[in-house]
């Protein structure tokens, strides 16, 4: 079943044009992984479908509900705000520097949300966060506040705040990109786990082994487009376009 579609969308700031003409679909259960460039646009797209940006015109659904639209004047006209606000609970962001709240315990990062956002009872909120720090490898860490964990162990805890609120979707913005490569394993091992309990998820990465590996589909973004899109194993083994062969190639050269 379809669970995003995006269609014709426009991003500009000021004379710089970010995404031109950019449409996609996102099936429930699928991965999707978002490669290319830095500086393609490929962020933007994640920012746009979790309302941190607003597009300038195109057509944005979540499981079949619209959230913008492009008016008759040519202009995005989104939902109404207590529409979008259930439409964004459909969706779970995790960042690239994880965004934790710096003065609250992994627990209370994980909590907050649920309980102040949702209305959920406090101790339904800790007895499922509880079981996602499990689910993660950090229970031991209950009680540690961002300072006191590594990269990899920030992350991994706002992979389980974006659980915590039971999205359909989870957007990755490059997840990976600001840990080194033995943390970088860590929060890959949960991402991949994800994938195998079929959650849906859009993921904006440079970890080509994941895109490979895990990923149902593979976007190749260049310059605010979609360059070539298909499944991960046509667009790593046999890529159509001579853009995407040279980006590829050069992924297998750094192995």
């Amino acid at each position: 079943m379809q669970i995003i579609e995006v269609e014709g969308l426009c991003k500009s700031y000021g004379e710089n044009t970010i995404l031109s003409d950019f449409s996609f679909k996102v099936n429930e259960g699928e991965v999707i992984a978002v490669i290319g460039p830095s500086g393609s646009g490929k962020s933007t797209v994640l920012r746009c479908l979790s309302l941190l940006e607003k597009i300038d015109k195109g057509k944005i659904t979540v499981g079949g509900k619209v959230m913008v639209k492009t008016s008759k004047d040519g202009k995005a006209e989104y939902a109404p705000e207590k529409e979008l606000k259930k439409i964004k609970l459909r969706l779970g962001m995790v960042f690239q520097n994880f965004n934790l709240f710096p003065h609250f315990t992994a627990l209370r990062n994980i909590t907050e949300a649920p309980v102040h956002v949702l209305g959920i009872p406090y101790k339904e909120a800790e007895d499922t966060a509880m079981e996602l720090l499990n689910k993660i490898g950090l229970s031991e860490k209950v009680n540690s506040y961002p300072c006191q964990l590594s990269g990899g162990e920030s992350q991994r805890v706002a992979i389980a705040r974006a659980l915590a609120m039971n999205p359909d979707i989870l957007l990755f913005d490059e997840p990976t990109s600001a840990l080194d490569p033995e943390l970088t394993g860590e929060v890959l091992k949960v991402m991949r786990n994800l994938a195998a309990e079929n959650m849906t998820m859009v993921v904006v990465t440079h970890e080509m082994g994941f895109a490979r590996d895990v990923a149902d589909r593979v976007i190749f973004m260049e310059k605010g487009k979609i360059i070539e899109e298909g499944s991960s194993e046509n667009i790593f083994t046999n890529p159509a376009n001579e853009r995407t062969r040279a980006f590829i190639r050069g992924f297998y050269g750094q192995e």
